[in-house]
């Protein structure tokens, strides 16, 4: 019986008497950029170790959340279902702002303004544009080929970004590489985001997600 006291004792250290997490653990809310960034990377190794907290889940943070919400970082991703953002980061209700699109493009007006919405209105702390391994809007764009219909203009927005891989099949990895970049170029260049950058108040990365090992890796 004695082996079960460690994990119980630390299930229950991690909340105050009243469920919610203090200041310092898995569920806390950050005080700087940095610190939100730490945040999402220890949860990601979390996710990697099957070590999953689980933080602000539940009834009581939905009463929390419901009123307003203050997310500390916000992800651009891609709608890929192998790419659980709020699940890799073991993060809970109101913490990810999340902004997903095939391929994690940010061009357009859609996905720009629900940056500034992330940035401006809700206040996060860290911005990540995700890439990850074997992304097939890339991949598409890459390989070439003619899509119909809406389909092949989200293709051309991916092909103008990196026009330099369009036909190289063999760099796929390259091109989602260097798409991450060109995004994170693209957010950067909104001038919102780049006056919360300069205050201090805002980090922006590019960064990637292997599908095989569960690893996010900032660029």
């Amino acid at each position: 019986m004695k082996k079960y006291l460690i994990p119980v004792f630390v299930a229950l250290f991690a909340f105050s008497c009243d469920g919610t997490e203090q200041k310092g653990e898995v569920g806390a809310t950050p005080e700087t950029p940095a610190e939100a960034l730490e945040l999402l990377l220890d949860g990601n190794k979390r996710y990697m170790s099957e070590s999953n907290a689980h933080p602000n889940l539940g009834m009581q943070r939905l009463g929390q959340t419901a009123p307003h919400q203050e997310p500390f970082a916000a992800v651009v991703g891609c709608s890929d279902s192998r790419v659980p953002v709020e699940l890799l980061f073991d993060r809970g209700v109101g913490d990810i702002f999340v902004i997903r699109t095939a391929g994690n493009n940010v061009g357009g007006d859609m996905v720009m303004g629900s940056v500034e919405y992330a940035v401006g209105h809700l206040g996060v702390q860290v911005l990540l544009v995700l890439g990850h391994e074997s992304c097939g809007g890339v991949t598409s764009a890459v390989t070439g080929g003619e899509h119909a219909g809406s389909v092949g203009n989200l293709i051309h927005c991916i092909q103008q970004d990196i026009p330099e891989y369009v036909g190289v099949a063999d760099q796929i990895d390259e091109a989602i590489a260097k798409h991450t970049a060109v995004q994170v170029e693209e957010v950067l260049s909104n001038s919102l985001v780049a006056q919360k950058v300069k205050e201090g108040k805002l980090l922006v990365k590019g960064a990637h997600y292997d599908v095989n090992s569960g690893e996010v890796k900032i660029y």
